[in-house]
């Protein structure tokens, strides 16, 4: 399968990059200030991603407190604010950074060419996929260093730095941004699906002394929902920036595949095997996907096969790039290595 990638060129221009610095520099007046503590990147970027997805949401919406935190879990989470029926909306201190360095690896998997009208042209095809990992095996390499970054050091960012070529990080900021404004998305489902009144179970936060912050807990049902309401922002957000479905759902796959690859690492590390256990307020990501993939043959059937097509890919993609590091995890655990505190 051949993917022509609609609005990815490569390379930026200068003016362009000078845009991008002067907006991380100027914050907006109606967002909250910057506590403190807060990574600025990381408060930018939030609150950023937060004007993406609200551009799409019927008024009134009230904006969630936004923030970051040591959470262990690999995604966002929204908490109630104690004494109050207010959200806060929480991102694992660690999310975006290892959103950013896992895109660009399974980026880095997918070989391309020019297109005749200056756009690029991503091969999907698995078989080509293969030759392309086995004669250029950087992508491996880098997918198994933010890997072992995050699982053993609790930080993605102590994998060693790159620059990957533009084409590359062209695709890679795609599937990122995908990515994050579903994460964020989906929360917002919570939010304005109600689901707050559904329940709360008290929660102890790495780095938190207080016992009585309160995580919002959802049925299965209500978390499908909240996907459903997550991709329709995420999607919407994207196909406004050009991108076609396909495209913009790619990066809702590739949550859910990077899901799965850091929960079967832990499992192997802490345990010798890759069986994940059930939660109890989370259906499985296989479960997750499966869903949006039914809703986009119901409901989006012009868009449906090539969007389920690409997703498929990434999912390969994702896969193949994980068997190859799944016996190194394996040999980890053997020799008695053990993850970050962080997800214990």
């Amino acid at each position: 399968m051949r993917y022509v990638a609609k609005g990815v060129l490569p390379g930026a221009t200068e003016d362009q990059l000078k845009t991008l610095i002067d907006a991380s520099n100027h914050t907006p007046e109606h967002w909250p200030p910057r506590g403190p503590h807060a990574d600025m990147g990381g408060h930018w970027l939030i609150h950023k991603l937060a004007d993406t997805l609200e551009r799409h949401i019927q008024p009134p919406f009230v904006r969630p407190t936004l923030g970051t935190l040591a959470t262990g879990e690999i995604n966002a989470i929204t908490l109630l604010v104690p004494g109050s029926d207010a959200h806060l909306v929480v991102f694992e201190d660690q999310l975006l950074n290892f959103a950013n360095l896992f895109s660009k690896a399974v980026a880095l998997a997918l070989p391309f060419r020019s297109a005749e009208d200056g756009m690029l042209q991503f091969s999907f095809d698995m078989d080509e996929v293969r030759r392309h990992i086995a004669e250029s095996p950087e992508a491996v390499q880098r997918f198994r260093e933010v890997v072992f970054a995050y699982l053993l050091d609790g930080e993605p960012g102590r994998a060693p730095q790159y620059f990957a070529s533009a084409e590359v990080g062209g695709l890679a900021s795609i599937l990122r941004d995908g990515l994050e404004l579903f994460v964020l998305g989906h929360e917002y489902g919570h939010v304005i699906g109600g689901h707050l009144a559904d329940g709360s179970a008290p929660r102890r936060l790495l780095g938190t002394a207080s016992p009585d912050v309160a995580e919002a807990t959802w049925s299965w049902e209500n978390e499908h929902i909240a996907d459903l309401i997550g991709w329709h922002l995420a999607v919407s957000a994207m196909t406004e920036q050009g991108y076609d479905v396909a495209l913009s759902h790619a990066g809702v796959e590739l949550f859910f595949s990077a899901y799965e690859v850091l929960n079967r690492a832990l499992a192997l590390l802490i345990r010798g095997e890759e069986t994940v256990g059930t939660s109890t307020t989370h259906p499985p990501a296989g479960d997750r996907r499966a869903l949006l993939r039914v809703n986009l043959q119901q409901n989006a059937t012009e868009h449906a096969e090539s969007t389920i097509g690409l997703a498929g890919g990434i999912q390969e993609i994702v896969d193949t790039l994980w068997n190859s590091t799944a016996p190194l995890v394996l040999e980890m655990h053997r020799r008695g290595e053990r993850p970050d505190i962080r997800w214990l």
